[in-house]
């Protein structure tokens, strides 16, 4: 009978919060609330779960908000933003399931990733996972790179970079400066006298419709233009233009017409269907590029470019399809040297390539005039393998080939510009 009722003593004191241990049992504490991971791995067109716990203890009202945010995933694109509070009653502890929903854009590219974080947590204690990455791997798959072909691959992220940047030559022709290139017939940055009708073109011509948005008679911030060309030919450049694109979100710093340092243009180009013709073949551009240029003295010129998503049909064998996404490229200029310095990052998908991969520059590239690059460094990658491009002289370009990605560079190959052949 003591030894029963000494047990039913303790058991009462430890009810009671009682007894040599001092503490209340897990049931009087408010708890942890934290994610159930710190890693997520979906595809496109799947839906995300992502759990938050509460554990430790249940004691009191509880509550928590989360919300994503952009990495190189890109909310309203790859994925809805969202954002939320779950609450937890006094006495309730366990799961609740944040569902997001992934885009399937039918587009090759290389995985991508957006953050899910918890903040503002009341009633009770933020766990160390606090943040989660959700990675988002494309179902079009990534390119596997080999010694069969890197070269192919280096050509084809350089061609798409370089004609983000010969693009832009086109608001020539409508009236806008933009001094592109470090080339000589850029170098003057000629000014053509913007039509609200019809502006000049070799042959054929190119219909422009200016809002002037302030009525001053003078292109400035919030003015649009949509041009449309009908077999208009650059006979300079021996380029010729149809379809439609337009020029909005213009801001002008200073005057850059007619170029008195220092002064800024920046402006959204949208493109819908352009057709490019030249003698390299036929190029179809479709989506926005971001464009930005500046100068405090006209010598040094600073561009910028940038797209979420452009798409470039090409013929010249064959009809083939390459998208651009989450792509910037920078670039300054010294007019006087003829000297270019180039930056760039993004993700390229060719259809002839079936896949995808991404590329960003380690080491600017330096450009002499109109030689080849003379130095620069771009890593180009996929999920599972990767090439280094290093550029060893203004003839010789090294590639560096890790067929598997464990930081062991499988093959080496020294190629020259020529063989490379960049359009």
């Amino acid at each position: 009978m003591r030894r029963t009722l000494t047990t039913l003593l303790l058991l009462v004191l430890a009810a009671c919060g009682g007894g040599g241990g001092g503490g209340g049992g897990v049931t009087n504490t408010p708890g942890t609330i934290q994610l159930g991971s710190t890693t997520y791995d979906v595809t496109e067109g799947a839906v995300i779960n992502i759990t938050v716990t509460r554990s430790g203890g249940s004691s009191g009202v509880a509550s928590v908000d989360y919300a994503t945010s952009d990495g190189t995933a890109v909310a309203g694109t790859d994925y809805p933003a969202t954002s939320g509070t779950f609450t937890y009653a006094d006495g309730v502890s366990g799961n609740q399931t944040i569902s997001i929903p992934i885009t399937d854009d039918n587009t090759a590219e290389i995985a991508e990733a957006f953050t899910v974080t918890l903040s503002n947590v009341s009633g009770a204690t933020l766990g160390a996972n606090s943040s989660a990455t959700v990675n988002i791997i494309n179902d079009s798959g990534g390119i596997p790179i080999t010694d069969g072909n890197a070269q192919e691959i280096t050509v084809a992220v350089l061609e798409a970079v370089t004609s983000t940047v010969e693009v832009i030559d086109i608001l020539d022709i409508v009236g806008l400066p933009v001094v592109a290139s470090a080339k000589p017939v850029l170098a003057d940055g000629v000014v053509m006298a913007v039509s609200t009708d019809v502006i000049a073109c070799d042959t054929g011509e190119a219909s422009v419709t200016w809002d002037d948005a302030d009525n001053n008679l003078v292109i400035s911030t919030g003015d649009t233009f949509d041009v449309v060309f009908a077999d208009c030919l650059a006979a300079e450049t021996e380029t010729t233009l149809n379809g439609s694109m337009s020029l909005t979100n213009l801001v002008v710093t200073g005057d850059p017409f007619n170029q008195i340092a220092p002064w800024g243009l920046a402006l959204t180009i949208g493109f819908d269907g352009l057709g490019v013709f030249d003698s390299a073949g036929f190029a179809a551009f479709n989506g926005d590029l971001d464009l930005d240029l500046n100068s405090e003295d006209n010598v040094v010129v600073d561009l910028s470019i940038a797209t979420a998503s452009l798409s470039l049909s090409v013929t010249v064998s064959m009809f083939l399809d390459k998208t651009l996404s989450d792509y910037v490229l920078t670039e300054t200029l010294d007019l006087n040297a003829l000297t270019q310095v180039v930056n760039a990052r993004g993700n390229f998908a060719s259809e002839s390539l079936e896949g995808a991969v991404a590329f960003e520059t380690l080491q600017d590239f330096v450009i002499m005039a109109d030689d080849n690059p003379s130095a620069g460094q771009l890593f180009i990658s996929d999920s599972s393998s990767s090439v280094l491009v290093t550029v060893l002289d203004n003839i010789n370009v090294q590639l560096e080939i890790d067929i598997d990605l464990d930081g062991t560079i499988d093959q080496t190959i020294v190629v020259t510009w020529t063989e490379l052949d960049i359009d």
